[in-house]
């Protein structure tokens, strides 16, 4: 077959593709919207060289396609997305700690655990917490058991309470002092201690971190468009995502009590809040 013959059969082979899109645009719209890419042979692009083009070029995260609205129109799109991540300073500090108690009688080892769990609710009223920040967050009475080398055999050592407490600080600089008091009433064990924001400040970080993530987001298909030489239209579709990320600090250790030891050293980090938006705009 001569090159003549060749580029008849292979403009007649990209009718067909083109054809076949289009056809397979116009059934599935009646069942919503479709988004289709149509592949153009190398061949036929403005270079007249094969390229591999598959009607979908990326640039610096952005995307063009193809795409249908309601009426069946074809809707040219370039496809972005602008991230920003927004810092600020904890507010609040949610400290987590345990009473525990073990006896070999299971109805002494709760009463046991009562008097020391109010005894530390107590102290931390003293320190100056509300009774609404101080919260009960599990309970658990378990029977345990220890490996008898002698016997060969596991033996009961008796039934184990654990009443978990979460306690909400307002005075960042009171979590040490906060800590100490619970732990020389009797609280015997601090897992964590975590920070975070009001509803108000999470709900202002929120917002801000949104709006920014869209202008980046604009900017970037702006940018691509120059590149291009196309202009952009109005937005098609937009969705956004996010992460909260708050710091924690860790005390897997057991401990006695307070004694004279100096105050608990805890310095919180920044808390950040990632929003990122995906935007389809139209190509003018």
């Amino acid at each position: 077959m001569d090159s003549k013959n060749a580029l008849i059969a292979g403009l007649a082979c990209a009718v067909l593709v083109l054809a076949a899109g289009f056809a397979f645009l116009a059934l599935g719209n009646t069942q919503g919207e479709q988004r289709i890419v149509v592949q153009v042979p190398g061949y036929l692009t403005q270079s007249g060289s094969p390229s591999g083009n598959t009607g979908a070029a990326a640039s610096g995260g952005g995307e063009i396609s193809f795409a249908a609205d309601d009426s069946g129109n074809q809707v040219r799109l370039i496809s972005v997305s602008g991230s920003v991540t927004k810092t600020a300073s904890p507010e609040l500090a949610y400290v987590t700690l345990s009473v525990e108690t073990l006896d070999r009688s299971a109805s002494k080892s709760q009463s046991d655990n009562a008097v020391l769990s109010n005894r530390v609710m107590d102290a931390l009223k003293a320190a100056g917490i509300a009774a609404d920040d101080i919260e009960t967050t599990s309970y658990s009475l378990n029977e345990e058991f220890q490996w008898d080398q002698v016997l060969q055999k596991s033996e009961s050592i008796g039934y184990r309470t654990t009443n978990s407490i979460q306690v909400t600080v307002r005075d960042l600089a009171k979590v040490g002092s906060t800590i100490d008091a619970a732990v020389e009433a009797g609280a015997n064990s601090v897992s964590g201690v975590s920070f975070g924001l009001t509803t108000e400040t999470q709900s202002s970080l929120r917002t801000a971190a949104l709006q920014d993530a869209s202008a980046n987001a604009r900017a970037k298909a702006q940018s691509i468009a120059t590149g291009l030489g196309i202009g952009v239209g109005s937005v098609y579709s937009a969705s956004e995502s996010s992460n909260y990320y708050t710091p924690v600090y860790y005390r897997n250790m057991a401990m006695e009590t307070a004694g004279a030891a100096a105050p608990t050293p805890i310095s919180p980090g920044d808390i950040e809040f990632t929003a990122t938006v995906s935007v389809q705009f139209e190509i003018q």
